[in-house]
């Protein structure tokens, strides 16, 4: 199968975040539009602001950085690795499951 082919503006790397939201950057050189990220991601598809947007041809488009949830799936899911989502928002993730697991662990003994 035929990979789509990016238009040379299309290629560069997207980097958006909202008030509240991690940084999402999607690198244009290696995204090949496969659209997976728009398919997994909670917050995109037939919701009223997605996250992400399908954009014809190219990279999907971060419509709605604020809206991210920050659960990782597009990251995960993407097969070219083009998707980062910010730093941070990972250190802040894992401090959570560390919080959540102490507080089952407390709850179990």
């Amino acid at each position: 199968m035929e990979e789509p082919r990016i238009p040379e503006d299309e290629k560069s790397p997207e980097k958006r975040s909202g008030p509240d939201g991690p940084a999402i950057t999607i690198d244009g050189e290696r995204c090949i539009a496969c659209y997976e990220c728009v398919d997994v991601c909670p917050q995109s598809g037939h919701k009223e602001y997605p996250v992400y947007e399908r954009s014809g041809d190219g990279p999907p488009h971060i419509a709605n950085p604020g809206n991210c949830i920050a659960c990782l799936s597009c990251e995960k899911a993407c097969r070219a690795l083009a998707i980062e989502i910010g730093v941070a928002c990972h250190k802040e993730i894992a401090g959570l499951q560390e919080v959540r697991a102490r507080e089952k662990n407390n709850s179990m003994f």
